[in-house]
């Protein structure tokens, strides 16, 4: 297994094995890195915010193979969403995440966890546009982009969620 299929079912056993949706699986490793993963996954910007074709590729390869992460398609009626697990109960003991400490990653985590997929994703939509592509009037650049998603309660809890990552300073002032 690769150094980032390690990584992706790192990632997964500190979401206690399963993350609902390839949205909120590439958001989830889009944060992590800002706080320090060095996962080494290369991001540009795609119609859901910051997305890796590499991370894409990794979880790809981890499904076909069926050793460690199982995709299962659920249907909805606009299509359908992925649930990756582990297949197994991971038996490892892990210091760190990447470069992060295991306790802050898995806390990030679970606090990205507990919010919805459109909070996480105006979050790191949030950090893209003010620290990649440095757009001062992000908020504006926001609801053009995502005039569905980006209501004013959805960003504020959004930036919220960015305060309780500790990447609040990139973007909190409205």
């Amino acid at each position: 297994m690769s150094e980032r299929e390690h990584l992706v079912t790192a990632v997964l056993q500190a979401a206690d094995g399963q993350i609902i949706g390839r949205i909120r699986m590439q958001k989830v490793v889009y944060l992590l890195e800002q706080l320090g993963l060095d996962g080494g996954f290369w991001f540009s910007y795609h119609h859901y915010g910051p997305y890796s074709e590499e991370l894409s590729d990794v979880l790809d390869g981890l499904v076909k193979r069926e050793k460690t992460v199982e995709e299962e398609q659920v249907p909805t009626e606009n299509g359908f969403y992925s649930i990756y697990r582990l297949r197994s109960s991971p038996t490892q003991v892990r210091a760190s995440l990447g470069r992060l400490p295991w306790d802050r990653a898995k806390a990030a985590i679970q606090t990205m966890a507990a919010e919805t997929s459109v909070v996480i994703e105006l979050a790191a939509t949030i950090y893209w546009l003010r620290m990649r592509e440095k757009v001062a009037d992000w908020k504006k650049e926001l609801k053009i982009r995502k005039p569905s998603k980006a209501s004013d309660p959805d960003i504020e809890k959004a930036l919220a969620l960015l305060g309780r990552l500790d990447l609040a300073g990139c973007a909190c002032a409205s």
